[in-house]
């Protein structure tokens, strides 16, 4: 591992590290692509952002989110350059704001995509039990297929990221190519219903623009997730710069693809969609593709979700990896197999922690996408921007200390306009909280002070970790 400059410190273990190059920049995009589910966010988020936001107006303002992330993109490619770690935000942030809130960050991140792992698992199993109901008649409950995915969701955490990333592949390629097809429909269909209008300003700022601007972002979550995988990418630097920009060129071209041909596909999308934002993509394909796609539409869905949990999964074994490795969890976390060379105590602990997430919502015979899915959807976007806005942060005042060689492009102005895109896009998500959740409830309303309180948590433990290495230094 290289961590140059003032990045978190990383104690030694035994065990022998991450395997090596096992996993390249093609295969670095489509873990991130995998995490973003793009039918998944087709079917929710950007439906929703039709519904109740700026209708066709979502077109637009997918490419103005997208122009965001690309400026964000290049002071954390930047960045990549100087730090490789598998807890990514914990040097990134570490670098230029200190160790302690480096470590604040990483315990961030690891309930972030811990949250998002359990909540992909419930998804993927809720899905199922649909999808085999509507072709079998046959109902099993949803935690059944849950735990088949969680079995799934393991043994390819501790086979590794290269089994992984061509499981997760295979099935981006499918929602691709189910996208494409939804689109050619429209198009020889109802060529008449393209137009330019969708691009507009006027279109992309009329409307509830907050509630748009937030969903499109969450359409994103996750793209700057490279960073995660350097130290088992090959020519880790250049993967992480080209898996960053493909990934998010990708979404930006296959969400915005999408959305326009939904829109395309109706004289009002806004009404269509307000009628029922979470069957739009289903009823338009019904409409175009025939009464068949809706049974593989679901399929899709289900696997797209599966996709998603094996993504956060992996993402999450390495957070708790990393934090072994430097003390602040328990050591044994950074035990790595002999044979595959990944994180599988990590792998385990993950699947545990998602486990331990789900029993009360079968104990209780709650609906997961109900109760579990509002909260997830809070704790993920609130999080993942704020750390990102954690790293504009850290590379200008890294910059400022003279620790980051490159232009004032890439150092400070990038950075800047990011940062503050971002921290606008984190108080719309606070004012409309419930919106952005779908829920009303109290206990999801108060849900975002867990990474609150791991944020305080990281400080402390980083603090006490600290403070016994340097009486440990003075007894010696």
């Amino acid at each position: 591992m290289t961590v140059q400059g003032s990045a978190a410190d990383v104690a030694q273990s035994a065990s022998p590290g991450l395997k090596k190059n096992t996993i390249g920049a093609f295969g670095m995009t489509f873990m991130v692509i995998a995490a973003a589910a793009p039918m998944t966010a087709m079917a929710s988020n950007l439906s929703i952002s039709l519904a109740l936001g700026v209708g066709a107006g979502t077109v637009g303002q997918l490419i103005l989110v997208a122009g965001l992330l690309a400026i964000f993109a290049v002071g954390f490619v930047v960045l990549s350059r100087h730090v490789t770690n598998a807890g990514a935000y914990y040097v990134f942030i570490g670098y230029g704001l200190g160790k302690r809130t480096g470590a604040a960050s990483a315990f961030v991140a690891s309930v972030a995509y811990n949250m998002a792992a359990g909540g992909m698992i419930a998804a993927t199993g809720y899905f199922a039990s649909l999808t085999v109901e509507s072709y079998t008649g046959l109902s099993v409950p949803w935690y059944v297929y849950g735990a088949v995915a969680l079995v799934v969701t393991g043994v390819l955490g501790v086979r590794g990221v290269g089994i992984a990333q061509r499981f997760t592949t295979g099935i981006s390629l499918i929602q691709f190519g189910i996208i494409i097809a939804l689109g050619v429909a429209i198009l020889l269909q109802r060529p008449e219903g393209w137009s330019l209008a969708a691009f507009s300003p006027s279109a992309a700022f009329n409307g509830n623009i907050a509630i748009s601007l937030v969903f499109c972002v969450l359409s994103f979550a996750g793209f700057e997730a490279t960073a995660i995988y350097g130290e088992e990418a090959k020519a880790a630097r250049r993967s992480i710069k080209i898996a960053t920009y493909s990934s998010l060129i990708l979404l930006a071209a296959v969400f915005v693809f999408s959305t326009w041909s939904i829109v395309s596909a109706f004289d009002d999308v806004q009404s269509v969609a307000l009628e029922d934002a979470g069957t739009l993509v289903f009823r338009t394909a019904d409409m175009y593709l025939g009464p068949w796609s809706g049974g593989v539409l679901s399929t899709v869905v289900t696997v797209s979700f599966l996709a998603a949990a094996i993504a956060f999964h992996n993402m999450a074994a390495r957070y708790l990896f990393a934090l072994g490795r430097t003390g602040l969890l328990p050591k044994r976390l950074a035990r790595t197999h002999s044979r595959f060379g990944t994180p599988y105590i990590s792998s385990m602990v993950q699947i545990a922690i998602s486990f331990v997430m789900l029993v009360p919502f079968v104990l209780t015979q709650a609906d997961p996408i109900v109760n579990l899915f509002p909260a997830v959807s809070g704790i993920t976007s609130l999080s993942l921007t704020s750390l990102m806005i954690g790293c504009c942060v850290s590379i200008i005042v890294a910059s400022t200390r003279k620790l980051l060689p490159e232009g004032l492009w890439a150092t400070i102005v990038a950075p800047a306009i990011s940062g503050a895109g971002l921290l606008i896009i984190v108080i719309i998500i606070v004012m409309n909280y419930q919106a952005v959740t779908g829920s009303d409830s109290l206990v999801v309303a108060l849900m975002p002070a867990i990474p609150a309180a791991a944020a305080i948590y990281g400080a402390i433990a980083y603090r006490r970790r600290h403070a016994a290495d340097l009486e440990e230094h003075l007894r010696e």
